[in-house]
C-alpha cells in the first residue's frame, strides 16, 4: 500500500468539504452557491493531481501547493472585493 502523503490541498479540500457540508446541514447557502463550492473542490483535487503528477518530491509539492492556496485565496478576495 502506497504511503499517505497530506498535501496543502488536501487539508483545503477537507477544510472546504466540512464547512459545505455544515452550511447545508444549517441551512445557510443556497443550492446556487454550492454550486460554486464544489467547482471550487473540483479545482483543488485537480491541482493536486497535477502537482503530484509533476513534481516529485513532497518538499517541492508542499511549497508549489502553498503558493497556488495562495494565489487562489486572493483572487478571491479581489473578486469579491471588486
Amino acid at each position: 500500500m502506497k504511503q499517505l502523503r497530506i498535501t496543502p490541498l488536501n487539508i483545503a479540500s477537507a477544510l472546504l468539504v466540512t464547512w459545505m457540508l455544515w452550511q447545508i446541514m444549517d441551512e445557510a447557502i443556497g443550492m446556487g452557491i454550492i454550486g460554486w463550492f464544489l467547482l471550487l473542490l473540483l479545482v483543488l483535487v485537480g491541482a493536486d493531481q497535477f502537482f503530484r503528477l509533476m513534481l516529485g518530491s513532497l518538499k517541492r509539492v508542499w511549497m508549489a501547493e502553498g503558493v497556488f492556496l495562495l494565489f487562489v485565496v486572493l483572487a478571491i478576495w479581489i473578486l469579491n472585493v471588486w
